[in-house]
């Protein structure tokens, strides 16, 4: 064989070999299952923060992806994604970290994927918070995130070290929903308005899963009920609400949101505001109404 021949054959083979490897890393075998995928996903996410290296799972995000981090405004695409990632990890000294699947939502196209998180530093701090992932699996059969989320269990202290203004270069626009959507946003901004428990509650399904700000994740309409009861002992007055949408995702049976909003409150002698996102499945009943069967909300800082 001539040997440019045998050369140009060699590296034909090196290029297969690697194309085959990098596949391996983000498209699912027929004998591994959903969760033995987002396990391997969720490793590569600790190996890249422990070694500070954005590049670990650079493969895991496209231009379409959104980034919803705690007290960050809304991160779009794979550019300004890294920006945040390669300041954060550059920052954080990663001691110990783990995280945890809890719940699954398996579509067609699309995972969700919610799950707790503990993250240590080498000075001892401790972050414990919450995720909420939506996956996509695109025409050639690999995942990627369609929407990454995360918030803590607790307030953060200090939230501006975990702001990376330099990420948030493009504005999100918000866009028309779906009328039978569009109507049950409305309801649920006259719940948050009115501050009654049980409406606040039965805009839930029956086994719905809720990640609110600042706290511990809530399952079930029982500990949903439990939960609005606490929060509105607060006497703040909602004054306005605005929600708006990003984006959303027709389902098998419902939609999956991406959203912001903007709420102007008043206490007794004082005034403010609040921003934030967060994601949202509505799903379809058997009676045809839609309810809130996952949900995540998050603030931003100011």
């Amino acid at each position: 064989m001539n040997k440019h021949i045998l050369v140009a054959f060699v590296l034909m083979m090196i290029s297969a070999c690697q194309n085959s490897e990098t596949k391996k890393a983000i498209e699912p075998k027929q004998s591994e299952t959903v969760e033995q995928l987002l396990e391997m996903y969720n490793q590569k996410i600790i190996n890249a923060a422990k070694t500070k290296s954005f590049a670990e799972i650079s493969d895991l995000y496209d231009g379409e992806s959104f980034l919803m981090a705690e007290y960050n405004p809304l991160i779009l695409k794979d550019n300004n994604i890294k920006i945040y990632y390669d300041q954060i990890f550059a920052r954080e000294d990663i001691k110990e970290y783990a995280r945890q699947t809890v719940d699954i939502t398996k579509f067609d196209k699309r995972i969700i994927e919610i799950g707790l998180f503990t993250k240590v530093l080498e000075n001892s701090e401790e972050f414990r918070g919450k995720y909420f992932n939506v996956w996509k699996i695109n025409d050639t059969g690999q995942l990627k995130l369609r929407a990454e989320s995360f918030g803590y269990l607790n307030h953060i202290e200090n939230p501006t070290k975990l702001l990376v203004p330099e990420a948030n270069l493009i504005q999100p626009k918000s866009i028309n929903i779906p009328l039978d959507l569009d109507a049950y946003n409305a309801l649920n901004e006259t719940n948050v308005i009115d501050r009654i428990p049980e409406r606040s509650a039965n805009v839930y399904t029956d086994d719905a899963i809720y990640l609110p700000f600042a706290d511990t994740i809530k399952t079930g309409k029982d500990n949903l009920l439990k939960h609005y009861e606490v929060y509105y002992q607060n006497p703040a007055k909602i004054d306005s609400i605005q929600v708006v949408t990003y984006a959303y995702d027709p389902v098998e049976n419902g939609y999956i949101r991406y959203a912001g909003f903007y709420v102007d409150w008043s206490v007794p002698g004082f005034s403010g505001n609040t921003t934030g996102t967060g994601i949202s499945f509505w799903r379809r009943e058997k009676d045809n109404t839609l309810r809130m069967h996952r949900q995540i909300g998050l603030h931003i800082h100011k």
